[in-house]
């Protein structure tokens, strides 16, 4: 009786760890505009149906630090919290807050602290690009602008998506993997490479 009981404790104990195990991916970044400029960390963590995934672009120039950091979670597929925000040497630039409410509709709070109501009809969103390839997608959803924007496919592992600021983000993939990112921005062409480590 006491060895059926310690079996059986010990098979919910393993389901119990087992239910809570969280599967993790963590990608780095060189930032590269004339030379080295800073790191692009990524990290994506999976518990149960949860997943959750943190962006930290870390980039040092003469007289200034800039970072650009996102946290995103989503559960069974569906956005649930975006937190995106823009500092300059440590103090906040840009802001963003999105998170769904109890009656399934999604508040985004901007830099002004104005709420609004927006619709996220396309789920895949901009942090999944660094782990995921978005074959068949035409709209990505951006946790900066709060909307979903225009994706084009431009052959074989090679996708531009299209910006509100009349910029663009283009992705490469090699084998599923982002191995490349350039990003227009004005005047600079800034790449991120995928680190040998990663």
């Amino acid at each position: 009786m006491e060895s059926k009981f310690f079996r059986i404790s010990i098979s919910l104990l393993i389901l119990i760890c087992w239910s809570n195990f969280v599967v993790g991916q963590q990608l780095e970044y060189n930032i590269k505009w004339f030379g080295k400029i800073g790191k692009l960390y990524v990290n994506k963590s999976m518990t149960n149906d949860s997943l959750v995934i943190e962006t930290n672009s870390v980039v040092k120039i003469p007289f200034y630090r800039l970072n650009w950091i996102t946290t995103t979670t989503s559960m069974n597929g569906i956005l649930q919290t975006s937190h995106y925000r823009q500092l300059l040497n440590d103090k906040r630039r840009e802001f963003t807050e999105i998170n769904l409410d109890p009656g399934n509709l999604w508040e985004m709070t901007g830099s002004d602290g104005l709420k609004e109501s927006i619709d996220i009809s396309h789920q895949f969103y901009v942090s999944r690009l660094y782990f995921e390839e978005p074959v068949n997608q035409k709209y990505i959803f951006s946790e900066r602008f709060g909307k979903s924007l225009e994706l084009v496919h431009h052959g074989s592992g090679h996708y531009k998506l299209l910006l509100p600021d009349d910029n663009y983000c283009e992705y490469f993939y090699e084998n599923g993997i982002c191995k490349l990112v350039r990003a227009k921005n004005g005047s600079r062409t800034i790449k991120m490479v995928l680190s040998d480590s990663s």
